[in-house]
């Protein structure tokens, strides 16, 4: 296996470009010049009082790793096949005989190779001084964790490029230009907020656990393993199709049953607050169908949250979709299956975990409790009246899946993310704004549009039915005359 690696045609070429002396040589003597104005201004100001050398060390390995294998090596990542469509040699690679694994292997560590030995020289300095720090075996875990997040930093900038590029006419004539910024700092903003949010984690322990299993940086680590493989599949996934090879649903199912059943398993534990200003957790005894809607609550929104992003990124070709859309009218499962987006799975799964959880409330057999996190989303526990909550997120669901759709495939605009951006601005946030001022800041006003932060009664199912019908018009109006033209 590591001789096929190194045999790697598409690293090979890459570190003929990338890895040449001077180039190497300087990277390696900013990182050197980085560590030694560090290790200076340490000893001229005095700092030893406050902070050791080796910790000193440690946090400026990090920030050269960050800075250079995570924010420079996310950017080359996310256009390791974008410049292959731009510069007009991608259809030539695509007929030049790799196999999909030894694609996806030289397209993530092709183009960083520069960026991964600077980051690695940089870490092994970091590891060094860990060695001299006061926990040796937590400082060693955190740079592990660092890495994997750098490392998921650059599969999650290739991953939602590849996103955008797969099946489009992007690639398909290799004639229009890509500009992969966007899912550079999408990655970049992404990873680096969850770096921040798994900090503050480590910073209190206990105030969340897994499956009863305290949530700590073992655990975070290991996550972060296998979200990278997730990672790993999906480009695999998007260069197989790209190679003209036909693909099944299989690792796209399991991937969302491994996401519910992961995020089924969270809990945060409610804080006891002591007189010496410590603070310890205890776990909220969730027991019987409680824990369920507990735990469900939270994979109705990591599911609501995906359909939404794969909605606005993923873009099949105009003529998959309309295959995928005459099978499921004529009812061939099968058929539609085959030439489902990636959206239509989650959005079911959406509705499936949000007809569980409503039916728990409807039945009464869960009492209503959330996690502190959902405190504002009071949806859910609107004086009994489920059915129209479950109605209402249904059509607001069914609503941005025909609009999406309608715009992606009917706008004129060259970059159709443009399309997407303006109605999110407009259904989210200016209209919603627009009928707050409109009703004298009554918030009730935005539940027309926004039926989340507060309770919501049956008119608010029958406005967000209203906005779904007209966008089936909207979208039944397009594909129609599309099919007679055709």
């Amino acid at each position: 296996m590591l001789s096929n690696i190194f045999r790697n045609p598409e690293l090979k070429r890459n570190a003929w470009l990338e890895l040449k002396p001077n180039r190497v040589f300087a990277l390696l003597g900013l990182i050197t010049l980085a560590f030694i104005i560090t290790a200076t201004a340490m000893v001229k100001e005095d700092l030893s009082e406050y902070y050791k050398m080796a910790e000193f060390l440690m946090n400026t390995a990090l920030f050269i790793l960050y800075l250079i294998t995570g924010i420079w090596g996310s950017k080359n990542a996310a256009d390791a096949v974008a410049d292959e469509i731009n510069q007009k040699t991608w259809d030539r690679q695509r007929m030049s005989g790799q196999s999909p694994l030894t694609l996806t292997i030289g397209k993530i560590f092709g183009p960083t190779l520069l960026q991964w030995l600077g980051g690695l020289s940089a870490m092994l300095v970091y590891f060094c001084a860990a060695l001299a720090s006061e926990n040796v075996g937590q400082s060693i875990t955190n740079g592990l964790i660092y890495i994997a997040l750098v490392l998921l930093m650059n599969l999650s900038a290739l991953l939602f490029s590849l996103l955008t590029i797969t099946g489009s006419t992007q690639s398909a004539f290799s004639h229009a230009k890509i500009n992969t910024t966007l899912f550079f700092i999408l990655s970049v903003v992404g990873v680096g907020w969850l770096s921040f949010y798994l900090a503050l984690i480590g910073e209190e322990k206990g105030a969340i656990s897994w499956f009863g299993l305290i949530w700590n940086n073992l655990t975070i680590l290991i996550s972060l393993l296998i979200f990278i493989g997730w990672c790993f599949i999906g480009i695999h996934q998007n260069l197989r199709k790209e190679l003209q090879y036909r693909n099944t649903q299989k690792y796209w199912l399991a991937f969302l049953v491994f996401t519910g059943l992961y995020f089924y398993g969270f809990t945060w534990n409610m804080p006891i607050y002591t007189s010496d200003y410590s603070t310890s957790y205890i776990d909220p005894q969730l027991l019987g169908l409680n824990a369920v809607y507990y735990h469900l609550a939270l994979v109705c929104l990591v599911f609501f949250l995906l359909t939404q992003f794969l909605l606005i990124f993923e873009r099949p070709t105009e003529n998959d979709y309309t295959l995928f859309l005459q099978a499921l009218r004529k009812g061939q499962f099968k058929k539609t299956w085959q030439h489902a987006p990636l959206w239509f799975s989650v959005a079911l799964g959406l509705t499936l975990s949000l007809l569980l959880l409503f039916t728990l409330q409807i039945a009464g057999l869960a009492k209503h409790q959330l996690p502190r996190i959902f405190r504002a989303l009071e949806i859910l526990s609107y004086q009994h009246n489920f059915a129209w909550s479950y109605l209402a997120m249904v059509f607001l669901v069914l609503r941005d899946v025909l609009m999406t759709r309608t715009l992606l495939y009917r706008s004129k605009y060259k970059n159709k993310l443009l399309s997407l951006a303006l109605y999110y601005a407009l259904i989210y946030w200016a209209i919603p704004l627009l009928f707050m001022i409109v009703a004298d800041h009554r918030v009730s006003a935005e539940n027309y549009f926004l039926p989340f932060f507060r309770a919501v009664g049956w008119f608010s199912p029958v406005v967000l039915a209203g906005q779904a019908l007209a966008a089936w018009w909207l979208h039944w109006r397009y594909f129609t005359s599309q099919t007679r033209t055709s």
